[in-house]
């Protein structure tokens, strides 16, 4: 009997420990890779231990490990499948490296080098300004083609910056250039100094809880905005140091916290208007 399982508690590195396990399994089957209930699966096939395509909508072949690697904070689920697959689909095939290794290693290398990965943030829905809708961002690049005019259309600018896919550069400059937008409200990290502020000086111990709890809030490592439902958990971190300092720095907190939701509140309306 083949190799199944399924893994639904899904952590840095996961991945490419089950990809690893997988080849050196020999396995022959299709490792389904799950970004949440209602979003499209990505399909990595495997034959004899081998990567040899790897689906995920528009998204094909060695693009698909990139979106993956880049998106990992949001994959929920891990399956694996045996069996052969009778029809596989020429466009998807790797071709960056015969060993799992290398593959692995190009790919994390084009996830660390991509300046475009900052706007990129898999699960939020999006809107286009002229008014079309997308479930998340994951969807779309799923979807491209439906996308691909649009996106394509926009304007150039000094603020464009390159990405291993073509299509998250696309999605940079339309972002950069208010062609499409996040329907989530997003609280700039460079917003949070005058927040941070009012707590200062932190203690060792205050310091490093509050920068891990930053890192498990945040979407991606070079992450420049936070969602305002993980922004109100950080908010209430930093609110509960500032009244353990007195009633009085407390009160100072919850002003600047409700400040700048308002102002990102409004700010975010005015975008998706």
């Amino acid at each position: 009997m083949g190799i199944n399982f399924h893994i639904t508690s899904v952590r840095e590195g996961t991945i490419f420990n089950v990809m690893q396990f997988l080849s050196l399994e020999k396995v022959t089957g299709t490792l389904h890779v799950s970004f949440g209930r209602n979003i499209p699966e990505v399909s990595i096939y495997f034959v004899t231990g081998n990567i040899t395509t790897a689906e995920f909508g528009a998204v094909v072949g060695d693009a698909v490990l990139d979106v993956m690697l880049c998106q990992e904070f949001a994959i929920k689920e891990v399956s694996f499948a045996p069996g052969r697959i009778n029809q596989l689909n020429e466009q998807a095939n790797i071709f960056r490296a015969s060993s799992l290794s290398g593959v692995m290693l190009n790919v994390s290398k084009d996830v660390d080098m991509c300046e475009s990965r900052p706007l990129i943030y898999g699960l939020l829905p999006m809107q286009a300004k002229e008014g079309k809708r997308t479930d998340s961002l994951l969807h779309l690049l799923h979807n491209f083609e439906e996308w691909d005019d649009l996106l394509t259309a926009a304007p150039t600018s000094d603020k464009d910056k390159p990405a291993p896919l073509p299509q998250c550069a696309l999605l940079h400059r339309a972002i950069s250039g208010g062609v499409i937008a996040y329907q989530t409200p997003l609280i700039s990290l460079r917003s949070l100094k005058p927040l941070l502020d009012i707590v200062q000086p932190l203690t060792e111990k205050e310091t490093n809880n509050l920068r891990g709890y930053m890192r498990s809030l945040l979407p991606n490592p070079k992450a420049t905005h936070m969602s305002i439902d993980r922004f109100y958990a950080f908010a209430s971190a930093i609110e509960s140091i500032a009244q353990r300092r007195s009633s009085e720095v407390g009160d100072k907190a919850r002003r600047a916290i409700h400040q700048l939701i308002q102002t990102t509140t409004k700010l975010n309306e005015t975008v998706n208007a």
